[in-house]
């Protein structure tokens, strides 16, 4: 191999480890500006699984809540208000309580926004079907285990680890006991 021909090899290498290294940047850049407007929204709005990721790590050393939720279903409702007084009290100290509806995107503006609003007004919700072929696709990227049970609550410790999922409805002093062990397993005030 001549020194030509390997001077123009080791150049295209490092364009290439170059563009290897710059290109998920770049992405991760777009995706930001992306979710922007998803970071501290007034009203539901849509949001893909990666957009979601995003609004989670825009939340990395805060204990956060995320818990899946439908008009239609009866036990997600008695939780919509507990977890609006989760919120409530414990947001100071570093928790952040995010609700994502898996209601037909259609019902966003006639259904689910009022009922949100009357239930939980102090939470955040995002509508889980945006740019997803199914709002199930949403929750299986994060549990790809999940039987599609609602309410599901999944928690995240301060470092953005999951650290628990629960199918089904929680009682108010069930949160408040998982919310305060991740509390004191990261250090919270």
């Amino acid at each position: 191999m001549s020194i030509k021909t390997l001077a123009r090899a080791v150049v295209g290498a490092s364009v290439l480890t170059a563009a290897l290294f710059v290109a998920p940047l770049l992405l991760a850049a777009e995706d930001a500006e992306s979710v922007d407007h998803l970071l501290e929204p007034e009203t539901i709005h849509p949001a893909t699984a990666d957009q979601f990721r995003a609004v989670l790590e825009h939340h990395r050393g805060k204990v956060v809540v995320v818990n899946y939720w439908a008009t239609w279903c009866i036990p997600c409702l008695q939780e919509l208000p507990e977890l609006d007084l989760l919120q409530e009290r414990y947001g100071e100290r570093g928790l952040v309580v995010l609700a994502i509806s898996m209601d037909d995107p259609d019902k966003l503006e006639d259904r689910v926004k009022p009922f949100f609003a009357k239930r939980a007004p102090g939470l955040v919700s995002y509508l889980a079907s945006a740019g997803e072929d199914d709002s199930v696709e949403f929750v299986t990227s994060f549990d790809p285990e999940w039987p599609g049970a609602l309410p599901t609550t999944m928690f995240f410790d301060r470092g953005g680890e999951l650290t628990n999922i629960h199918l089904g409805r929680m009682l108010y002093a069930e949160f408040e006991e998982a919310v305060l062990e991740l509390f004191e397993a990261g250090g919270g005030s």
